[in-house]
């Protein structure tokens, strides 16, 4: 695997965290949240061009974390809520845990607990 579009692709969410934080911060607005919110954006946006981009292989090159966890859940909720015996296990589980969409959900989730510890940090460091 290619190491330079991984680390182009979060460089690009990178600037988009950044420049939510930006209008937030001129705006005035959420003074103890701007990072969490960026972060947050980022992730939806990680998690939408994966799945836009599955199956194609370029997805795992786009977002990297959010592909991998995602193959990751929806393997373990096949286990935990579907039937794997079944010959279309895919579709016993609910629709937000299936490839492609899981992997909104799991990117959302990753780059948010990243901004989560992030703004906690620097809020701390305000106090």
């Amino acid at each position: 695997m290619e190491i330079l579009p991984v680390i182009a692709s979060h460089a690009v969410y990178g600037l988009i965290v950044w420049g939510i934080v930006v209008l937030l911060r001129r705006f005035g607005a959420l003074p103890r949240a701007r990072i969490l919110l960026g972060f947050l954006v980022a992730g939806l946006v990680a998690g939408l061009v994966a799945m836009l981009a599955w199956p194609a292989d370029v997805a795992v090159l786009l977002n990297l974390p959010g592909v991998l966890l995602g193959d990751t859940v929806y393997s373990g909720s096949i286990r935990l809520f579907g039937d794997p015996s079944s010959p279309q296990a895919h579709y016993t589980i609910p629709w937000l845990l299936r490839v492609p969409q899981v992997y909104v959900l799991v990117s959302a989730l990753v780059y948010g607990l990243v901004g989560a510890t992030v703004q906690v940090v620097l809020n701390r460091q305000r106090k």
